[in-house]
């Protein structure tokens, strides 16, 4: 311990300081001085280890306390503070904080601003109490702040100038400024429940225990302007993204728009990761404690944050926080002294459900990747349908709009969920069941889409296969909502749609009960909704089902399928209710259609019809089913013999009718006699589609029920009446019926057919029904037995007309006997007379009964006859040829007429004839006889075989016509010989002759014609596949050869057809299309050489069909089996992308056959390839150009550039050579190459930026695409396409395009104004002024959004130091340079974004742009020269120097005061105005320089310029005179330079500048209480000049501060006479101009100054000057001062509508009237007013020297305007005046009478006696006149004690007042009676 000694003598130095201090208590000055030096070694005193000195000191501290209350003590803060850091004593600190809070408010922002730092530094750090406190203080200093420009310099070391480095410091800063944030006013630690997100201890460190410290009132913080400063703070550098993050989240969900605007800033600019694990704990923990605004804010964060997904616990505590029902107290941020508010409701309570929701989806979406998923997703579906129910389940009670849009989103949500949440198989369908009752129940139309959403994606969760419980549930609750009718309990909406879904997606195909419920989506219902029935056709297709997946495609049982379908009862099972709904369909028992009530009742052909198509696609096991597998599926049936014996193979085993397809039977068969058509046609197509490959026996049970299908066959429905004959053949005609039974049917029949003679309408119908269904009935019974042809057949020929006697009939009744005669003819019954005497009799009997009625129809294309024709061989008995010619061949007759038919033009004809031909000669050995049996067949007896002989004749005459030149019978012949074969190729008759037919096929494969072509490749293919292996072999190479040869051998005659007719015109309405047309034509000209021409130009053209027939209908396989002559590769890739499509088609076909490895092949033949391209695409022929466009383009595509690369710039030189081809579809093929080679560059630098590749194609396409080739081209396309590539690699460039940045830039400033339209440029020179502003502007926009501009913004991205030394001078030029408004426009872009983007790298040459922006801102062109302006004080901010900057502003000035007109001086108000705004700090450091400028411009005579430079000024200086007190002697400068230049214009700004500052120093001086006579003697001599300039339009405003100056300088003037008599000189000098205009004003000042000079008696002379102008006009002199006026048109101002004499007048009549010396009226105010009566009265005209009382000057009728307008309120005034100074002593001139007079005069000039004296305003002016008067009076002229005269005036005031209709006029009245009274 220290000595007793120690102790003493600290007391003692303490009570020496305590003595010092209070001996200076009286003088602050001293004190303060004192306490400086002294108070801060004294409480260190406070760290004695002395109680005794410690308790001194306390003593003294509070002695110190009382004497430093003062305003005036400011306390040592710095030195204070700095103990306070660097000691640990808890007093010391104390006392420290104490006097620091003391004295922080008290010191001037400087010295705050230098406090900060030292505050900051290190207050991490200590105990929390002196941590607060010292915090409290950085508070009150945070308005000192200033906070530097984002991304400036001073920005980035604003951390270290802030004192924050420490990064302990800055973090423990941040979180207090958050908590901050969340603070309300006038709290404490005992209503912390008013500040929620605040401990008790939170709230004692901000508020320090005290109520007051946020109360201003109370001389506290204010607490909103706390936050906005914190907010400002928070955004600067001071602190990183991490720092302020959480601090930003609760700055935006701020109710000040002032602070949320900073923290939105902040959150969209942050870089802070949001997968922090730290940061998503500290945002969970801030939402369970912050009210709503808050957590949506949070919310909105977590959203975005994967991580967050993983806080399973904290997710389910924000959504049973947010969702929860019960209260929530104090749950709302309230706004500032404000209540709390409740829990969130309303639009609040919306968005934060929003937000939530957002949440949870976006948990949903990511949850499943990154957590156990299990153990939130259940509990947040449980949440999600508690929250729905909650607003009413399944339908909601009333909802809003919001609260529609929030179920939408928990549906959308629970859907989501459900999807990755694992649960029970319960649960699952627990879910699904209350889905669909959602669905169907909720009446919210927006809601059902989010129900369906949520649906869908639950299906995930049932894929098949499902157990069997599962599947069983999931059955019934479809077919339960499959089956609920729309109107059913509280059902408003039917779920159809989503069952059906449902059970296409969860349900296997093999599923009976899914395809029943596609089958009710079908036709379940009438009027069903288009997707219901799409989605049932989806579920019934095997090929939609299985399209993604590779699995075995299983096809459902359509036994099980018939039996469920049409035998069992299908009901929802037995589920438990998880749905809450159990309701059953209601059935009849009606057979087959126990499950077709009768609204569902459309839905059995479906049924039917799907069940026929599985059971035929189970028996066609190898069926291929893809798409369209429909159509192929009924061809097969129709037309291939081998499909139908294997179905009929399989269903042979189904005899019984205990099977499936008896059922199947019987089920089409009762839907086929319903009487709707809809659903009869559709079952008797599906029936006798079975029924024609079933076996017999199957059908026995139905035969009985023949006659049932006569309606079909009497049917007024042609299709139903076709479907009913066969039918009815089928069944009547089965051998189990009795002979009498097929008899009694037939016998019906014929009675029918009996009425066709009269017969008409339906009764034809039933005719013709009856005539096709007996000759169906008598050829199947013969197909049954053909031992009951004899038998059945009789009498036919009685029973069906010839065909002769039916050719008027109509044409459906000819076509009926056509068919029934075919069914008759293939079964070879011959409906006519075999014995009908000589074959000739019956050769010409069948020509004219049945061949020529058939040739007749055929060759109107009637494929009916046509076939007829066929089968009518078939009848006739077999004959060999032994005289072709022998006039009773009839069958060669009937091929003879088939033969004519080659003329048709239809193909389809031709393939009819050609299974006609096939037919006749191949009877039922060929396939297309046994195709039509529809019955199975036993024996052979019905059988008629092929004809040997006519068939090799067949053959033979086929082969021949095939090498015919006639165009049409070549065609026919082509195809004829190909039925031929297809019919009959497995004939040993046709066998023996395929080389040949191979041979003809070859030959048409050089066709023209298409359809030729086409049938030739059949052919070739079907030779292929019939031939031996010898003659597979010999094809192929005749193929091969064809193809790589020489171009096809034509071999013509005369009549060969070469050219389609038109192809060749002659010019005379003729064209050449034959041989001898060209040897005509070449005899015609003279030139034979024309024929050879004209043959091969016939050469190429076959050439190209013989190409385009290629590859087709199996060829491409034949060539892959030969070998490749490599040469060929270059020219087939080319002829791959040939514009016609046709070649196109078959050289991918041949490719594809050829080549079956192409990467290898086009690796290996890269360079050939490559090299023929580029040589193609330059070649004559424009489709060899346009196919090697599209070539090239996709040769290199997704290749590797090194492949390619030394023929990349060839590519780009011959686009852009071909983009301008002649030919347009060249032109757009060179295009797509052009885009192809652009994209493929782009998307190289974008993916792999600055790589060798990158670089390289750089390399080889930027310096082409900027040369004179292509971006500078000539040529318009070429030029637009190479400026879009630029731009594009512009925006993908990166780093790769550093090197060509100098020279892009540059380029891309011409082409703005190079690619702007003409017209733009064309309407701007025939525009007026106004206009062209308008268009600068709308050019102005369309360059900043210009693509070409984004380009160059993109390319500047990747500009640096090194790029900027190549850059900097070529962009000097193109300034320079520029022509283009646009182009200028990119330049000062450009040099706005080097300034803020690329600062670093610009500075060095910022003083050399800033200098060229001294001309550039003068650019004619306003929004170029503004642009420039800009683009300049953006540069201004990063010049390192300041004599630059200095150098610019004082360039400004001198090309201001240089100007020659208005126009230079508005540019330069731009430019100082955009420095003003843009680069406001440095503007400051200018402010020498420009704001004494800004204020002279202010007064420029140019509304615009003035109005620029207000703005200015209005910012930088702000209203205050003190700012032009300041800058005085600049201002003066100015001023006087103005005056001495040469333009009158700067002149006047120079005068009206030294006017107004003038004004400002006599405001200051009023504003002080001191004139400042230093200030008026600097401004005078400027002043003086501007004064004594001639008069001018304004002028005026000089003189308005005229008589202040003279007031404020009076103190000047009284010790300089000599500078008095220049102010009386210049005011007498004004007054006596000879200006109309600027009369009034002049007099206005001289009464004003002379009011100031009280040294002077200035009426004398006052009346000398104005006298002249109130006796009269006065005669306009010629005066150079002179100028004409305009006269006013309204009451504005002084002037209140008066002429410019009146005005005048008024001004000389005010003038004298109150132009008296103060000083006299003062001591004699009667006489003084005396005095100014009798000068007015002189002025005007009186002659007398004595006043005249009664009838005053002033009163007569021409001043009566003037009286109502001014005078009375100047009687008022002079009144007052004169009652005023009437209190002091003095006498009276004249005596009581002369007083009298003087008043009376007043009184008299007041028309108390008019009957109108004006408006209210004026009467109200005339009564205070008249008041003022009567004081007058009576307090200097006796009128209180003359009765009289009082009386007198009492009764004037009665009778005004008695007139007078204001209230308040009428009040005022009564005032002068009660005055008078008094």
């Amino acid at each position: 311990m220290s000595a007793p000694s120690d102790a003493t003598r600290e007391l003692e130095l303490i009570e020496k300081v305590e003595w010092r201090i209070l001996a200076a208590s009286s003088d602050e000055q001293k004190l303060q001085s004192l306490l400086k030096v002294y108070l801060v070694p004294l409480l260190l005193k406070a760290g004695s280890e002395h109680v005794s000195v410690r308790n001194k000191l306390i003593s003294t501290c509070q002695t110190i306390n009382k004497l430093v209350n003062s305003p005036g003590i400011v306390l040592p803060v710095a030195s204070l503070l700095d103990q306070y850091k660097a000691t640990e004593q808890p007093l010391v600190r104390h006392f420290d904080l104490t006097y620091i809070q003391h004295s922080v408010g008290k010191l001037d922002r400087d010295e705050q601003r230098a406090l900060v730092p030292k505050a900051f530094r290190g207050i991490s750090n200590g105990s929390t109490a002196s941590i607060s406190q010292l915090f409290n203080v950085t508070m009150r200093m945070l308005a000192s702040i200033r906070i530097p420009p984002r991304g400036s310099k001073e920005d980035v070391e604003f951390r270290e100038t802030m004192g924050l480095a420490n990064a302990e410091d800055a973090r423990f800063v941040a979180e207090w400024f958050g908590k901050l944030l969340l603070l309300r006013a006038n709290v404490t630690s005992s209503t912390s429940t008013q500040s929620p997100g605040l401990t008790d201890a939170d709230i004692t460190f901000l508020t320090l225990g005290k109520p007051g410290t946020w109360d201003p009132a109370a001389g506290g913080l204010n607490l909103p302007e706390t936050r906005i400063q914190v907010a400002n703070l928070l955004a600067s550098g001071a602190f990183t993204d991490e720092e302020r993050f959480i601090p930003a989240i609760y700055a935006g969900s701020s109710s000040d728009y002032r602070v949320s605007g900073v923290g939105d800033d902040l959150l969209k600019r942050t870089s802070v990761s949001l997968e922090d694990q730290g940061l998503a704990r500290k945002l969970f923990e801030a939402h369970s404690r912050l009210p709503p605004p808050y957590r949506i804010r949070i919310l909105g964060v977590l959203s975005k944050s994967e991580t967050a997904t993983t806080f399973t616990d904290d997710i389910l505590a924000a959504f049973r926080q947010n969702v929860s029902r019960q209260a929530e107290v104090g749950d709302a941020m309230q706004i500032d002294s404000q209540p709390s508010i409740g829990k969130p409701a309303g639009l609040e309570l919306n968005k934060l459900y929003r937000a939530l929701f957002e949440f949870i989806n976006w948990v949903a979406r990511i949850g499943p990747t990154k957590t156990n998923y299990n153990k939130i997703g259940p509990p947040l579906l449980e949440l999600l349908k508690d929250f729905i129910k909650q607003q009413g389940w399944p339908k909601p009670g009333r909802p809003s709009l919001d609260e529609s849009a929030l179920r939408s989103r928990a549906y959308e949500t629970i859907g989501i969920l459900a999807k990755g949440a694992s649960m029970s198989e319960h649960d699952r369908l627990a879910l699904a069941g209350w889905l669909f009752r959602s669905l169907s129940e909720d009446p919210s139309s927006d809601v059902v889409v989010n129900i369906d959403g949520a649906l869908s994606s639950l299906t995930s969760l049932f894929k098949a296969p499902h157990s069997f419980i599962v599947n069983t549930q999931l059955q019934s609750i479809l077919l339960t909502y499959m089956t609920l009718k729309d109107d059913e309990g509280d059902v408003v909406r039917s779920a159809r749609h989503a069952v059906t879904k449902w059970a296409n997606h969860c349900l296997p195909f093999t599923d009976i009960y899914a395809r029943w419920i596609d089958v009710l989506a079908i036709a379940g219902r009438p009027d069903e909704r288009s997707d219901v029935v799409e989605e049932g056709h989806k579920g019934l297709d095997p090929w939609t089902y299985y399209a993604n997946d590779d699995k075995t495609r299983t096809l459902p049982d359509w036994k099980e399928m018939v039996q469920m379908f049409f035998k069992d009862s299908i009901t929802p099972l037995n589920a438990s209710p998880l749905w809450a709904r159990s309701p059953g369909m209601e059935v009849d028992d009606r057979g087959v259609f126990v499950n077709f009530p009768a609204e569902s009742l459309p839905a059995f052909p479906v049924a039917v019809d799907y069940c026929k198509r599985t059971l035929f696609l189970t028996a066609l096991k190898d069926f291929h089913i893809q798409p369209g597998w429909e159509r192929r599926l009924e061809a097969l049936l129709q037309s291939d013999l081998t499909s139908r014996q294997t179905i009929r193979e399989y269903l042979s085993a189904f005899t019984r009718q205990e099977h499936a397809l008896f059922q199947l039977l019987r089920a089409a068969f009762e839907g086929m006699i319903k009487e709707d058509l809809g659903i009869a046609e559709p079952c008797a197509r599906a029936f006798v589609d079975m029924a024609s490959l079933s076996p017999k026996a199957v059908l026995e049970p139905l035969t009985s029920r023949s006659l049932e299908l006569l309606p079909l066959v009497k049917s007024n429905k042609k299709e139903l009446r076709a479907l009913g004959s066969k039918a009815l053949g089928i069944l009547a005609a089965h051998p189990s019926n009795p002979s009498e039974s097929i008899a009694s049917v037939r016998e019906t029949l014929v009675g029918i057919n009996k009425n066709l003679p009269a017969a008409v309408g339906s009764e034809l119908n039933a005719v013709e029904g009856a005539f096709l269904a007996l000759a169906h009935l008598i050829s199947r019974r013969i197909y049954y037995s053909p031992e009951a042809s004899a038998t059945v057949s009789a009498g036919v020929d009685g029973i069906f007309p010839t065909l002769d006697s039916v050719s008027s009939r109509t044409m459906s009744t000819q076509e009926t006997l056509f068919e029934a005669y075919s069914q008759l003819w293939a079964a070879a019954i011959p409906s006519f007379p075999l014995n009908n005497g000589s074959e000739q009799n019956m050769s010409d009997f069948l020509s004219k009964a049945f061949i020529e009625p058939l040739v007749s129809q055929a060759k109107k294309g009637n494929e009916k006859a046509i076939t007829a024709l066929g089968r009518l061989a078939i009848a006739i008995p077999a004959t060999e040829v032994a005289d072709p010619n022998a006039p009773a061949d009839i069958l060669g007759s009937i091929l003879d007429k088939l033969y004519s038919l080659y003329e048709i033009k239809q193909a389809d004809v031709h393939f009819a004839v050609g299974e006609a031909i096939a037919a006749a000669v191949g009877c039922w050995d060929s396939d297309v006889v046994r195709l039509n049996v529809d019955v199975q067949i036993e024996g052979v007896g019905s059988r008629i075989s092929k004809r040997p002989a006519r068939l090799a004749a067949v053959l033979e005459k086929l082969l021949t016509d095939c090498k015919t030149t006639k165009p049409s019978l070549l065609k026919a012949s082509g195809i004829w010989l190909f039925c031929a074969i297809q019919h009959c190729s497995h004939l040993d008759e046709v066998q023996s002759r395929l080389r040949e037919c191979q041979v003809a096929f070859m030959r048409l494969l050089s066709a023209r014609d298409e359809l030729v072509q086409e049938t030739a490749s059949r052919g070739l293919a079907l030779v292929y596949e019939k031939g031996d292996a010898d003659l597979k072999g010999q094809l192929v190479r005749d193929l091969v050869s064809s193809f790589t040869g020489s171009a096809p051998q034509l071999k013509v005659d005369q009549e060969t057809e070469l050219f389609d007719a038109g192809a060749l015109p002659t010019g005379d309405g003729k064209s050449v299309t034959s041989y001898k047309d060209i040897v005509s034509l070449a005899n015609e000209v003279g030139d034979p050489s024309l024929v050879y021409k004209f043959m091969s130009l016939a050469t190429n053209a076959a050439t190209w069909s013989t190409r385009s027939a290629f590859g087709r209908f199996g060829l491409s396989n034949i060539l892959s089996e030969s070998e490749i002559d490599p040469k060929l590769y270059p020219k087939l890739y080319r002829y791959r992308f040939d514009p016609n499509p046709n070649v196109q088609r078959s050289m991918n076909d041949i490719w594809k056959a050829l080549v079956k490895d192409p990467n290898t092949v086009m690796e290996t033949h890269f360079d050939s390839i490559m090299k023929d391209l580029l040589k193609s695409i330059l070649g004559k022929e424009w489709r060899v150009r346009e196919a090697s466009c599209a070539a090239i383009s996709d040769f290199v595509s997704g290749r590797p550039f090194p492949k390619y690369e030394r023929y990349y710039k060839d590519i780009w030189v011959a686009a852009l050579k071909v983009l301008d081809d002649v030919k347009t579809t060249v032109r757009n093929a060179a295009l797509h190459l052009c885009i192809a080679l652009s994209t493929t560059l782009v998307r190289q630098l974008e993916e792999s930026g600055s790589t060798a590749t990158a670089k390289a194609m750089m390399r080889e396409a930027l310096p082409f695409l900027l040369s004179d080739k292509a971006i500078e081209s000539g040529v318009e396309d070429v030029k637009i396409f190479a400026t879009i590539t630029v731009m594009k690699i512009a925006k993908s460039g990166g780093d790769a395009i550093k090197h060509y940045i100098p020279t892009l830039i540059p380029q891309l400033l011409g082409l703005l104004s190079t690619i702007e339209p003409e017209a733009i440029n064309y309407h701007y020179q025939r525009a007026g002024e106004d206009n062209r502003e308008k268009i600068d502007k709308l050019r102005s926009a369309m360059v900043s959004r210009s693509p070409i501009a984004e380009a160059i913004d993109n390319t500047l991205r990747s500009v640096d130091a090194t790029v900027m030394k190549d850059l900097a001078p070529r962009l000097q030029e193109s300034i320079k340079s520029a022509l283009g408004m646009p182009t200028k426009l990119g330049c000062a872009r450009v040099l706005s974004t080097l300034s803020t983007r690329h600062a670093l790298s610009f500075a060095p040459y910022s003083p050399t742009f800033l200098a060229l922006m001294e001309k550039q801102v003068l650019d004619r062109n306003d929004e170029v020269s503004q642009n420039y302006a800009r683009a300049a004080a953006y540069i201004i901010r990063i010049v390192p120097d300041p004599e630059p900057k200095t150098r610019y502003a004082d360039r400004l000035v001198s090309l201001y005061l240089g100007s020659e007109d208005e126009t230079r001086r508005q540019k330069i108000a731009d430019a100082v105005l955009a420095l003003s705004k843009i680069s406001p700090d440095h503007f400051t450091a200018l402010e020498t320089n420009l704001l004494p400028f800004a204020f002279l411009a202010r007064h420029d005579t140019d509304d615009y310029v003035a109005k620029e430079a207000r703005e200015v000024w209005d910012t930088h200086a702000g209203t205050s005179g003190l700012t032009v007190v300041r800058y005085l002697g600049e201002v003066v400068a100015l001023a006087g330079r103005c005056l001495g230049a040469a333009q009158w214009g700067i002149k006047h700004t120079g005068a009206l500048a030294a006017a107004s500052a003038a004004e400002a120093v006599v405001a200051a001086g009023e504003a002080s209480g001191r004139a400042n006579l230093e200030a008026l003697r600097a401004l005078w001599p400027v002043y003086d000049r501007a004064l004594a300039l001639k008069t001018f339009g304004g002028k005026e405003r000089l003189l308005e501060p005229l008589p202040g100056f003279v007031k404020a300088g009076r103190g000047w003037w009284m010790e300089d006479g000599g500078m008095a008599e220049v102010l009386r000189k210049v005011v007498v000098r004004e007054a006596k101009r000879n200006n109309d205009g600027y009369r009034p004003h002049a007099f206005g000042c001289l009464w004003r100054v002379a009011a100031v000079r009280d040294d002077l008696e200035m009426l004398g002379e006052i009346v000398e000057i104005v006298g002249e102008y109130l006796v009269g006009e006065k005669e306009e002199e010629a005066d150079e001062d002179a100028m004409d006026v305009d006269q006013p048109k309204g009451g504005k101002g002084r002037s209140k509508g008066l002429d410019l004499r009146s005005r005048t007048v008024w001004a000389a009549m005010e003038a004298i009237v109150k132009g008296y010396n103060r000083v006299k009226m003062r001591q004699d105010p009667v006489s003084t007013l005396r005095e100014v009566v009798l000068a007015l009265e002189s002025a005007a005209g009186g002659q007398s020297k004595t006043l005249k009382a009664a009838s005053p000057c002033v009163a007569r009728p021409e001043f009566e305007t003037i009286r109502r307008t001014f005078w009375y309120d100047c009687v008022k005034e002079v009144m007052e005046d004169a009652v005023s100074e009437a209190a002091l002593p003095g006498g009276n001139a004249g005596g009581m009478s002369g007083v009298r007079e003087v008043v009376k005069w007043f009184v008299n000039t007041l028309d108390l006696g008019a009957e109108d004296t004006g408006t209210e305003d004026q009467r109200t002016s005339r009564v205070k006149a008249v008041r003022a008067t009567i004081r007058l009076g009576k307090s200097r002229a006796g009128l209180g004690s003359d009765g009289e005269w009082r009386a007198e005036l009492k009764t004037v005031v009665d009778g005004a007042l008695g007139k007078e209709r204001s209230l308040e006029v009428q009040r005022a009245w009564r005032e002068c009676l009660e005055l008078l009274s008094a």
